[in-house]
Formats: structure tokens, C-alpha cells, sequence
């Protein structure tokens, strides 16, 4: 007795779960209205075929209803990743679904809305999804991920919002939508261009360099693991002696330490401008090898370098205010 509560429990939780709407679309309405057309013609003038037909018609319109439906009914969004891009680039949200209908699932229309406003006029919600984009078709009892493109207008956390998921499978005789309220966002990094050139490394960082190197690749020591350092630098055979993650740090000539610091673009007025300026010089930094620091009014990240130093400065300035 047990066992059938908690299904009848969990299946009433399914229920009350994602709501699904459906509403006759204009094609709908005039189909309708052709039906009661032919109605009354067949009432009108007493012709069983007329009634056969309008009841035949009116069958074929509750059927699709049914159908559009269950084209969206047991759809769920499982998941949505993304990688930090720069601004005036796409964002590319990989995201999940998974359908357990026993049915495959067609003509799937995704968007999505930012911004949540608050009106007296309930059609308003309905208003606001931008960037339509076209589902493949979702395989019955099988999980399918889509690349949903978004574009990136400025810096900052960009949050996708609430996603909607639109039909008119089969007929186009009834529209049916349902949502996705999530939290998924994405990084926007400033966008890296400036004129300046990149400072020079400061004295101080070649000489501690020239002191602590003294050759190509030469071993430094050991590092606890870190995401985003490269797998080919894991000590393997340090982590058969005792279990604990670590990667090989080498010493090599780079040309000194740069500390970029929030005055060296005092210059600038524009603030989107000097973070851009900024990020340019962090990415240049970065490829050239050497030591770096970034020091803004809010924050300050010391002496590195690597992905996962790039990452947090950044993700710095992405998030500046």
C-alpha cells in the first residue's frame, strides 16, 4: 500500500511541476471557424455528409491538440554549460534536454528572456523572448544537447534567464510553450583593445628572475594541483609515493615581472575603456611568458602566471564596479 502512495505522491509532484500552455494559434481560430461554417450548412440543410465531415474535422482538431501537447509535455532541461568569452563575441550555452516521452518530439522553437518585468497585463509576460532559435529533433527516452548562441554586448555575468520552449507540431492549428526558470550565466571578459603599449618589466623582476634561473627548463620544485594547469606537468610518480596531486614548476629566463596597476591608465577616462585597455595587456603578458600582477581600486591578485592565473585577472576586470 505503501509503494502506490509514494508513486501517486511523486507522479501529483510531477504534475505540479514545469506547467505546459497551449492556446489555438490564428490558423486554429479560422479552422474552427470553418467547422461551424460547415455545421451550420449541414444543419441547414439536413445533409449527413456535412455532418460527418464537420464531427470528422472537429475529431482531427482535438487529436493534433493532444499531440501538440505531448510534443512538449515531458521535455526537461538538465543542464547548461558554458566557457568565459570576450565581449563582442557569442556566447555559446551547451545545454541538455532530455526527453522522456515515449514519443520523439518535433519543431521545437527555443528563446530566451533576460530580463523579468512586473506589469498588470498578464499578455506581457508573454512578450520579450528574444534570439529563436530551431531544436533538432528530440529522440524519445535520449538525452540531446544543443549549442543556443546569445550574443554578448558588454562585460560582466550574463545570465541566460528564463528559457522558453515553443510548438505548433503537428497541424499549426495550436501554439504550446513552457518554461525554464534557471540560474546559468556566463562570464564576459572586456573586450582587449587599447593603444597603449605594454609596460616594462620592472627591474626589481629581472634581477630576482636571473637570480632563481639558471637555465632552460630548469626544476623548481612542486605545486599543489590546480584546475586549469596543464596535465602534462603533473608529477605522476610524486602521486604514487603518496597520493597527492601536484605539478612540476621549471624555471626559465622570461624577461622579468610586470605589475599592471590600475594608474598605468589614469590617462584613459572612459572606465570600459581602461578595463579593455587592461585585459589587452594581461592577455599580452600571458603569451609572452613572463610574471605578472593586476591591481585595481577593488581588488589585487599577486605575481604569476598560467591559465588559471589568466582566469582570475580576467574575471577581475570582467567583474570591476
Amino acid at each position: 500500500m505503501a509503494q502506490p502512495l509514494s508513486q501517486l505522491y511523486q507522479r501529483f509532484k510531477q504534475l505540479r511541476g514545469r506547467r505546459i500552455f497551449i492556446i489555438p494559434t490564428r490558423f486554429g481560430l479560422l479552422y474552427a471557424a470553418f467547422l461551424i461554417l460547415i455545421l451550420l450548412g449541414a444543419i441547414n440543410y439536413s445533409n449527413s455528409l456535412g455532418h460527418v465531415l464537420a464531427f470528422l474535422l472537429g475529431s482531427l482538431g482535438l487529436v493534433a491538440m493532444l499531440h501538440t501537447y505531448r510534443n512538449l509535455a515531458k521535455i526537461e532541461l538538465t543542464q547548461a554549460t558554458t566557457k568565459p568569452v570576450f565581449c563582442g563575441q557569442a556566447i555559446i550555452f551547451s545545454l541538455v534536454f532530455d526527453n522522456q516521452s515515449h514519443f520523439d518530439s518535433y519543431h521545437i522553437e527555443i528563446s530566451s528572456k533576460q530580463e523579468t518585468s512586473k506589469s498588470w497585463n498578464p499578455f506581457r509576460s508573454l512578450s520579450g523572448y528574444l534570439h529563436p532559435q530551431q531544436l533538432s529533433p528530440l529522440t524519445a527516452q535520449h538525452t540531446t544537447r544543443f549549442s543556443y548562441s546569445l550574443p554578448s554586448q558588454q562585460r560582466g555575468k550574463y545570465t541566460l534567464g528564463k528559457i522558453r520552449i515553443a510548438s505548433q507540431f503537428p497541424l499549426g492549428l495550436y501554439s504550446t510553450w513552457g518554461y525554464f526558470p534557471n540560474n546559468y550565466a556566463a562570464l564576459v571578459y572586456p573586450k582587449p583593445e587599447g593603444t597603449l603599449p605594454l609596460p616594462d618589466a620592472t627591474a626589481q623582476g629581472q634581477k630576482l628572475n636571473s637570480q632563481q634561473q639558471q637555465g632552460t627548463d630548469d626544476f623548481a620544485g612542486f605545486n599543489r594541483y590546480r584546475t586549469g594547469d596543464p596535465i602534462h606537468a603533473i608529477a605522476w610518480k610524486a602521486m604514487a609515493r603518496d597520493d597527492v596531486l601536484r605539478t612540476k614548476q621549471f624555471s626559465t629566463l622570461q624577461g622579468g615581472q610586470l605589475a599592471i596597476n590600475w594608474q598605468d591608465v589614469s590617462q584613459i577616462n572612459n572606465v570600459e575603456a581602461r578595463l579593455s585597455q587592461l585585459c589587452k595587456w594581461v592577455l599580452q603578458a600571458e603569451s609572452s611568458g613572463m610574471s605578472y600582477s593586476l591591481s585595481l581600486p577593488n581588488n589585487s591578485i599577486p605575481f604569476g602566471h598560467g591559465e588559471t592565473h589568466r582566469h582570475r585577472c580576467l574575471t577581475a576586470l570582467a567583474l570591476y564596479e
